[in-house]
């Protein structure tokens, strides 16, 4: 019995050790891929692939990976399994600098196409349940003035969030600001709420968020304001410059920047590139001010004292909303 229970006690921690090893791995691929280290993230995310072999994430990044050092064989025998496991990730295929150097491949051109049917059927799915979600949102009352316009802020969550998490931090702001504020849930779940896994939903319900608050709540287009937490300033970071006509600025809160995710020859949308002075991510706003900047873009960067990951909140938390929102709005008459 006692060697029983030593034998299930060892099994226990070598299991948890293996998971422990895991994230090690993937906070290592994340750092040497922050710090341009490509062939020290390759050993990570190799590592991560030999232990999950059918994992179409981790094939995937290993395939960009190997396509970025000029491996196009490798990478393709990665992106293949990613396919055959039903990646639906089209975005990372479709904007992902990392690939540059395989495009015109045909076996590349083939994958993509599997890619891309498998993500339309996952899309055609996301889009009627997102038409039927009903976002936590505030309108300010237009009875007495209905030829203006108010402002439009969407906010967007973090992994394992909740929109009511944004709307409880925003709302005092957008009711002094006179603004609409929206703020949806992810609709993937991931732990106690949502993730935005794939970012053409994100993109779209985004866009399809703007359109109905433009058409039926009488929202200004021209004053349109995304603000995205975490995950949600990684999609927001994104949108700002892929299409950053859509907004008069961006404020993505402790996200973390991945120049290789935005392919764009347009400048990017005014960003206010908001983080706690203890993020861990906070190292990469310098090379997205330096990147946005240099595309012609105007950037502000607010670094927030004794604070760590976390979203603003109470009245703190109000008075850098409302920074950024006036900050935001002089950009409204540039051309």
């Amino acid at each position: 019995m006692q060697k029983l229970l030593v034998t299930i006690f060892m099994i226990l921690s070598v299991t948890q050790l293996h998971a422990q090893s895991d994230q090690q791995l993937v906070d290592r691929y994340d750092k040497m891929y922050a710090a341009e280290k490509y062939e020290l993230a390759l050993k990570s995310a190799k590592t991560i692939c030999e232990r999950y072999p059918e994992s179409a994430r981790w094939n995937f990044f290993a395939g960009a990976l190997y396509a970025k050092l000029g491996q196009p064989e490798t990478a393709i025998q990665h992106l293949e399994i990613c396919a055959q496991n039903n990646y639906t990730g089209i975005a990372s295929f479709e904007q992902n600098t990392d690939l540059d150097s395989i495009r015109d491949r045909d076996d590349f051109k083939r994958i993509l196409e599997q890619v891309r049917t498998a993500a339309q059927a996952r899309m055609d799915e996301f889009q009627q349940e997102a038409k039927r979600h009903k976002p936590m949102s505030y309108y300010p009352d237009q009875s007495n003035d209905t030829s203006s316009k108010p402002p439009l802020i969407i906010a967007l969550h973090g992994t394992g969030m909740i929109g009511q998490s944004m709307f409880n931090a925003i709302k005092q702001t957008a009711e002094k600001q006179g603004a609409i504020l929206i703020c949806p849930d992810a609709l993937r779940p991931s732990g106690e709420g949502f993730a935005w896994t794939y970012r053409d939903e994100s993109s779209w319900f985004v866009n399809y968020l703007i359109q109905d608050a433009v058409e039926n709540h009488n929202a200004d287009p021209d004053q349109v304001i995304l603000i995205g937490f975490s995950q949600g300033a990684n999609i927001a970071l994104i949108l700002g410059q892929t299409q950053p006509e859509t907004f008069l600025a961006v404020v993505p809160i402790c996200g973390h920047y991945e120049e290789q995710n935005a392919k764009s020859t347009t400048t990017p949308a005014p960003f206010y590139l908001m983080s706690g002075a203890r993020d861990p991510w906070k190292k990469t706003y310098v090379k997205a001010k330096r990147d946005f900047t240099s595309s012609g873009g105007s950037v502000q960067t607010r670094i927030l004292a004794g604070k760590g990951h976390e979203l603003p909140t109470g009245q703190s938390g109000n008075k850098e909303y409302a920074k950024a929102i006036i900050w935001a709005k002089k950009h409204l008459n540039e051309d």
